[in-house]
C-alpha cells in the first residue's frame, strides 16, 4: 500500500495531511544556508506567504496537476494540498532566486524536476510515459 500524501515533518502537521507553510518555511531555509531559521522575522515570513503563493500558482498550471483550485496562503499556519517536497523545494528555489545566490539556478531545476515528477506520479502512478501521435505524423515509422 502506498501512501497517499507526503508529509515530511508529520509531528508537525499532526493529525493533518500536510504540514503548515511555517515549518515548511523552516526548511526552505535551512536548505538555503540560513541555520538559525527559528529567528524568522514577520517581514522574512510576510515573504514567504508571497514565496508560497508563487509555488501554489505553478502547481496550478502545471498540466499533471489534477487537485483543482488551491488557495492561496493567508497565514503561516495555514496548510495546502501540496506535497511537503514540492513545496520546500519550491520556497527554497524562489528565496534562493529572490537572494541572487549562486545556488539558484540548481535549487530551481531540482525543484521543477520533483514538482513534475512528483504531479504525474500523483496523477499517473509509475506509469511509462507514451507519445501518441495523433496527425499521422511525417516519419513513416509513424504508421
Amino acid at each position: 500500500l502506498m501512501a497517499e500524501q507526503s508529509v515530511i515533518k508529520p509531528f508537525a502537521a499532526g493529525k493533518e495531511s500536510f504540514s503548515p507553510l511555517e515549518d515548511l518555511v523552516r526548511s526552505a531555509l535551512v536548505r538555503a544556508g540560513n541555520f538559525s531559521p527559528s529567528r524568522i522575522d514577520g517581514e522574512v515570513m510576510m515573504m514567504m506567504i508571497e514565496l508560497g503563493n508563487r509555488v501554489i500558482e505553478e502547481v496550478r498550471k502545471n498540466p499533471y496537476w489534477t487537485g483543482g483550485d488551491i488557495d492561496y496562503y493567508n497565514d503561516p499556519t495555514e496548510s495546502r494540498p501540496i506535497p511537503d517536497l514540492v513545496m520546500i523545494d519550491g520556497l527554497t528555489a524562489h528565496y534562493l532566486l529572490q537572494q541572487g545566490s549562486d545556488k539558484a539556478m540548481v535549487f530551481l531545476q531540482i525543484y521543477q524536476s520533483n514538482l513534475t515528477d512528483t504531479l504525474w506520479e500523483r496523477s499517473n502512478g509509475n506509469t511509462k510515459i507514451v507519445v501518441n501521435i495523433k496527425d499521422g505524423g511525417s516519419n513513416p515509422r509513424y504508421h
